[in-house]
């Protein structure tokens, strides 16, 4: 599989954060991976501008777009929970 695109990762992490429970990091990159089928392969290969992963990079650039948006919380560093504004908004997909 291509790595996933903004748009994509925005539904899946939405709908993956609908269960209102905190979720950390790590949990939320194999959980996506899992459900869009990206390989170790794909999720290992690195950003020659940003020195890591590029699927790492876009699960944090999406999760911190979210986070502006208030449809994510931060429970704590590296742990995510949905917002009333995000729950909402995962119910359209």
């Amino acid at each position: 599989m291509v790595l996933p695109t903004f748009g994509e990762l925005r539904i899946h992490l939405l709908k993956l954060l609908q269960d209102q429970s905190p979720h950390n990091l790590s949990e939320v990159k194999d959980s996506i991976a899992r459900k869009l089928d990206v390989s170790e392969s794909e999720r290992k290969k690195m950003s020659i501008k940003k020195g890591r992963p590029i699927y790492d990079s876009r699960i944090i650039h999406t999760l911190s777009v979210l986070r502006k948006q208030g449809l994510l919380t931060n429970e704590r560093r590296g742990v995510f929970k949905i917002t009333r504004s995000g729950f909402s908004e995962s119910k359209k997909f």
